[in-house]
């Protein structure tokens, strides 16, 4: 059984034999503040050093000036560690203010020395937002203790994505009297990780916390439109579609390529790391969108089709989901190295472009978009609209000099109204199985309305322009 201990001088070692055959790694209180010095710490170097074992030095955090605290560990180790000196730690249990531990951790971070980040199980919300960005060779170290009789106690587990467990701080290990805190290993990095000072080179998307977040369906869906990603550290998972969530949310895990099984045609560009925008035309489920084995996460996406409308998001580190996106849209941002994490495509319920006033067609816009200007006194001169989902849809409108025009049904290459013609829309009656909102000029927009074949939206005999659209299934 190998023990994880860490101690201070209060717990010092007895018996270094002992430690060197049952400790892989040790790990001890160096300072406090920024004039303490544990006065136990050149002797516990020495014994670390003499008997060849791995051993990291961590700093009690008082409350306020923490980046001062970490600058001083820093001043106190570089003068006494030597070849088996492994790394620092923070250990931030005094209600220190999140902004400064972080200040804190960037500054360990530029040491070239492996760090961590000591919490307790009560502080997880203050500090979440720093354990999930902390830099790649960073683990987070948190204390739960639960019934705290010196053994673990599986109802009172840590965090998902704890690195290392402290669960008691009465346990017993040899070599050491009385009593000390033990740990336990419990995310993904090994116990060699805590035993080599040696910074490998690092994965530039940072660490995979396997067990936080939220992971996509296990089993294969397919559907209308259906698509599946390359994941880091797991390659192909299972298809999804329709809108479901392929990929990962707060795992900190990159898409590194997908594949795409589209209603007929489609052609997809994404923005790759160190490549830069890539188009893949005319694909179909087997075309690769990315790369494999390459490490390069995908960090935008736009989907393109001559017959289908799509909307679709992804989710990007550090941002979160994007908007809503419609054929010919980016989603996610380009330019500031973050990597997609998240796919969700699916096909539009129904879709409609504007023809406005001087910048004549629109694109595409989709399931309570806007088609259109509000606020620019632009008016609405034709629309053109495509059900997916919707039904058959009849349209009528009422146009500036014309009067009611009757379209019977209608489809994504009807023009309905003029273009080049410099005449307004002025009332729609729309029938199917949608509802809808008119912008109008001088009222703003109308409620939504069913699309019943009786109502209309805008005006008659007033010469009121309409400024825009918005439509969505019922």
């Amino acid at each position: 059984m190998a023990y994880y201990a860490d101690i201070s001088r209060y717990r010092p070692v007895k018996d270094w034999r002992l430690v060197k055959r049952n400790c892989p790694f040790l790990i001890s209180k160096a300072t406090e503040g920024t004039d303490y010095t544990d006065p136990t710490l050149d002797d516990f170097i020495r014994g670390c050093e003499n008997n060849e074992i791995p051993y990291w030095l961590y700093a009690y955090l008082r409350n306020g000036n923490e980046p001062a605290q970490a600058a001083f560990l820093t001043e106190v180790c570089k003068a006494r560690a030597g070849k088996y000196f492994v790394g620092y730690a923070l250990d931030a249990e005094e209600g220190n203010a999140a902004a400064d531990v972080k200040r804190a951790m960037d500054y360990l971070a530029g040491s070239g020395k492996k760090c961590m980040l000591y919490t307790g199980y009560a502080d997880y919300s203050r500090y979440q937002e720093i354990i999930r960005s902390r830099p790649s060779g960073c683990a987070w170290w948190e204390s739960r203790y639960g019934l705290n009789n010196g053994t673990y106690n599986s109802g009172y587990p840590c965090h998902s994505g704890v690195d290392l467990h402290q669960y008691t701080s009465i346990g017993h290990c040899p070599g050491i009297t009385p009593q000390c805190d033990l740990n336990r290993l419990t995310g993904s990095r090994t116990e060699a990780w805590f035993c080599t000072g040696e910074q490998t080179a690092e994965d530039p998307d940072g660490t995979v916390l396997d067990h936080a977040g939220v992971f996509q369906e296990r089993k294969d869906r397919k559907g209308e439109v259906s698509y599946q990603g390359h994941l880091r550290g797991i390659g192909w998972a299972n298809w999804q579609c329709d809108g479901a969530m392929a990929g990962s949310t707060g795992q900190s895990r990159r898409v590194e390529a997908l594949r795409i099984s589209p209603v007929k045609h489609m052609d997809v560009t994404v923005h790759i790391r160190d490549i830069g925008d890539k188009l893949y035309k005319n694909i179909t489920e087997s075309t690769i969108i990315g790369t494999t084995g390459q490490e390069k996460r995908l960090e935008a996406l736009k989907i393109e089709s001559g017959d289908t409308v799509y909307l679709y998001r992804v989710h990007q580190k550090n941002l979160g989901w994007s908007r809503w996106c419609v054929n010919g849209q980016w989603a996610g941002e380009k330019g500031k190295s973050l990597q997609i994490e998240a796919v969700e495509i699916q096909v539009a319920d129904i879709a409609y472009l504007a023809h406005v006033q001087g910048s004549g067609d629109t694109v595409w816009m989709a399931d309570g978009m806007t088609a259109g200007t509000t606020g620019s006194a632009l008016r609405l001169e034709a629309l053109r609209i495509k059900s997916q989902h919707c039904g058959n849809i009849e349209a009528q409108a009422h146009i500036q000099d014309e009067g009611w025009i009757d379209y019977g049904t209608v489809n994504q290459n009807t023009l309905i109204g003029t273009a080049g013609e410099k005449k307004r829309l002025e009332c729609l009656r729309l029938k199917g199985n949608f509802e809808w909102r008119a912008h109008i000029q001088g009222t703003g927009w109308t409620q939504w309305t069913r699309a019943d074949g009786v109502s209309t939206l805008g005006t008659v005999g007033r010469s009121l322009r309409m400024e825009a659209v918005e439509m969505r299934k019922i």
